[in-house]
């Protein structure tokens, strides 16, 4: 029988393997029994599953009739049991879910340059509420049923399962992602997705997640480009706000936990821009957007704090711009053209 706590998917594809089995060994039995063709054996079979009551096409001996009686109350069960699961999920609304099901996931295989977000517990609904504020596309992975629910209300794309499997990061887009951000807790997890999702798309950026020391070793060797330890994070953060409270209010600029109206951002300088081969404070940053250029990451070098005023801009440099959110949406038009 069928549990009753599995989705509506995979009711239906219960139901309908069940039939096909069904109507192979009707036919196969036609065969056997009666020395019947292929098509006669079919017919035979429809007709029978169908009680329409059309003229038999096979002659039927006593085993035949035996096995068309079999045949008659299996079939027939199951074609009652099959309507009374349509009228029940259509009923509890799960056939329209199924439906919205398949919608979303045609959606998602159209998505490029998005962000996949596995796991959805604490760290992963902080991950996803600060990606959502920036207006960045996301997806998320969870197989935890008692997050599902809170899943549909606040994430528009979401794929309810096993985000270590290779087919659930398949049907994520992760060869077209932007990155990948893993907050699993399970150490073994964390590692084997980022070792997939590396193989899917080697220019992926990968943000894991670790607890231990030895795990944060493990995930980049993995192939994460950043491992982010949130207890670690958590307790210096509480540290300096004893010490320094003034400047962790400071750091906080450009996350949702600050009303300030300011943000932090990085924008890379690309071939054809204005910028590039201008002097800092010739750039216009400052003087026309009213935006600070707090750092300079060149390739290959370290980062730039707090660059003088004559630094030269290069293609491809990055530049971390502190600022009020108005002028910072339009840097990015402002540095591309």
């Amino acid at each position: 029988m069928i549990d009753q706590t599995a989705g509506p998917e995979v009711r239906l594809k219960f139901v309908a393997s069940f039939m096909v089995v069904i109507i192979l060994s009707g036919v196969a039995g036609y065969v056997l029994i009666e020395d019947a063709s292929f098509l006669d054996a079919l017919y035979m079979t429809v007709i029978t599953l169908t009680t329409v009551g059309f003229r038999e096409a096979v002659n039927l001996h006593e085993s035949g009739k035996i096995f068309t009686i079999i045949l008659l109350l299996t079939g027939v069960g199951t074609l009652f049991y099959a309507a009374g699961l349509v009228v029940q999920m259509f009923l509890e609304g799960q056939i329209g879910s199924l439906i919205e099901k398949r919608r979303m996931d045609r959606r998602i295989t159209k998505m490029k340059d998005h962000y996949v977000v596995a796991g959805y517990g604490r760290v992963g609904q902080a991950v996803c509420k600060e990606l959502r504020k920036r207006g960045k596309h996301l997806v998320v992975i969870e197989n935890n049923p008692d997050l599902e629910e809170i899943l549909k209300q606040n994430e528009k794309h979401y794929i309810p399962e096993d985000a270590t499997q290779d087919e659930v990061l398949v049907r994520a887009s992760i060869s077209s992602a932007n990155a990948l951000i893993s907050t699993i807790a399970e150490e073994a997890h964390n590692v084997y997705l980022t070792l997939s999702a590396r193989q899917m798309n080697p220019d992926l950026f990968i943000i894991a997640r670790a607890d231990t020391a030895e795990c944060q070793k493990k995930l980049y060797r993995a192939g994460a480009s950043r491992v982010i330890c949130p207890h670690e994070l958590g307790g210096l953060r509480m540290a300096m706000a004893t010490i320094r409270p003034n400047l962790v209010d400071f750091m906080q600029i450009g996350t949702s936990s600050t009303d300030l109206g300011l943000s932090i951002e990085e924008v890379k300088v690309k071939a054809g821009s204005r910028l590039v081969g201008v002097p800092l404070k010739d750039s216009g940053i400052r003087s026309e957007l009213d935006l600070m250029v707090v750092g300079i990451k060149k390739e290959g070098l370290d980062m730039i704090i707090n660059p003088a005023a004559g630094e030269i801009i290069g293609m491809g440099d990055i530049l971390i711009v502190i600022g009020e959110d108005e002028n910072l949406s339009k840097f990015d038009e402002y540095v591309s053209t």
